[in-house]
């Protein structure tokens, strides 16, 4: 019997706001809850490298343990310093994507670099996203031949972590043991 690979999820960091704060804290919570569970990430953003027009604020309250965390783990760091590019991503390399920010519509452009159109290549290709918040636009397809996992404000970030990982397919003892 072989061990299963780890869960690849692409993360696109789309930031809503100038100073990122809001959003910074939901990747943190995103990033951790992929992490814990043992995925393997890939990060992406608009213009690639650092995401964010500013240094994001330091946050208080529940999310100061995750921003503690942060700040002690050079790897994370690297991480978000070294993001792709969204046309840089291939989806074939990864079992689903998630999206922390607001991508913008996904139908209403084939431009490889918007977040929305690498979420409708993911969700034409059956592959699940997670967006955190949920404010873009899904029409007219919807959220075409995949599964689209969309949360409000008040969603925790790592329910939307759980139901993308719970979602991605698994392969059958048979398809891992074919030559």
């Amino acid at each position: 019997m072989f061990p299963e690979a780890p869960i690849r999820i692409a993360v696109m960091l789309s930031p809503a706001s100038g100073d990122g704060c809001v959003e910074f804290s939901r990747f943190l919570a995103v990033y951790y809850a992929l992490l814990d569970a043992g995925a393997e990430m890939l990060l992406a953003s608009v213009s690639g490298g650092y995401p964010w027009p500013t240094r994001p604020k330091r946050p208080g309250g529940e999310g100061s343990e995750l921003a503690a965390r942060f700040r002690s783990d050079r790897h994370a760091r690297d991480d978000l310093a070294n993001t792709l590019t969204f046309g840089q991503v291939f989806i074939e390399d990864f079992h689903g994507g998630f999206c922390v920010g607001l991508p913008g519509s996904i139908w209403s452009s084939n431009d490889d670099g918007l977040a929305g159109s690498l979420i409708g290549r993911f969700l034409q290709a059956g592959k699940p996203v997670a967006v955190l918040p949920s404010l873009f636009d899904i029409q007219p397809k919807g959220a075409g031949g995949g599964l689209l996992i969309i949360g409000d404000g008040d969603w925790p970030p790592w329910r939307a972590v759980h139901a993308l990982l719970a979602s991605v397919p698994r392969l059958s003892e048979k398809e891992r043991t074919l030559p």
